[in-house]
């Protein structure tokens, strides 16, 4: 018999705990990325560089490498991010019982665009086009606007003539009109032109009786 000591068994439960410890670490580290290249991108634009945004967010650039390989995947990250929030308020709208909230939802993405260059981007297709890069958030969110909409022209509060394509259209509009009348740093103003246009979405007065001559 060997008087050799057995090499101790690998603890599995250690190891897994390590991997989802590493896995959650990883997680963290992305978030933080995500966050702080939401807030740079907002207040700089697409000019600001990885090593950037890794030395803002507290990380090494390596980890900004391995979640996202070039700048244009990050900013597309965030968008899809942002994008997502978008469908998850629209999703608590449809549960409400708010024949307008098609008019809250609007608001909110037209707020949300003139304020997040990434969202902007991803709502006019000025960057990408939201419908290729991320087809399953741009269907989501199509199809809670429709399911809005229905109901808005069900209670009568929208005109009886939109469709929700237009009003996505119509959203990608409101972004240049608010930066062709320079108002993109200007929140009271670009809400200001956001909500003439939503006011332009109502149901056109019917004409009064025709008045004797």
């Amino acid at each position: 018999m060997s008087s050799q000591l057995e090499p101790a068994p690998a603890n599995p439960t250690a190891a897994h705990g390590s991997d989802r410890e590493l896995r959650a670490d990883a997680r963290r580290n992305r978030e933080r990325v995500l966050r702080t290249a939401q807030q740079l991108f907002a207040a700089e634009g697409l000019g600001v560089s990885l090593d950037e945004i890794a030395r803002r967010a507290g990380v090494g650039p390596g980890t900004v490498h391995r979640h996202f390989s070039t700048k244009e995947a990050l900013y597309l990250a965030v968008a899809t991010d942002q994008l997502k929030q978008l469908v998850a308020e629209a999703e608590e709208l449809a549960a409400a019982d708010d024949p307008a909230a098609l008019f809250t939802l609007l608001s909110r993405m037209m707020a949300n665009g003139a304020e997040n260059a990434a969202v902007k981007s991803a709502l006019a297709a000025d960057e990408f086009d939201l419908r290729t890069a991320a087809p399953g958030v741009a269907t989501d969110l199509t199809r809670h606007v429709a399911g809005l909409l229905d109901r808005a022209h069900a209670a009568g509060v929208v005109r009886h003539d939109l469709t929700a394509e237009e009003l996505m259209a119509l959203v990608a509009g409101a972004f240049a009109a608010i930066r062709h009348a320079g108002a993109e740093t200007s929140p009271k103003r670009s809400a200001h032109i956001a909500q003439l246009i939503l006011d332009g979405l109502r149901p056109l007065p019917r004409p009064g009786p025709a008045r004797p001559r």
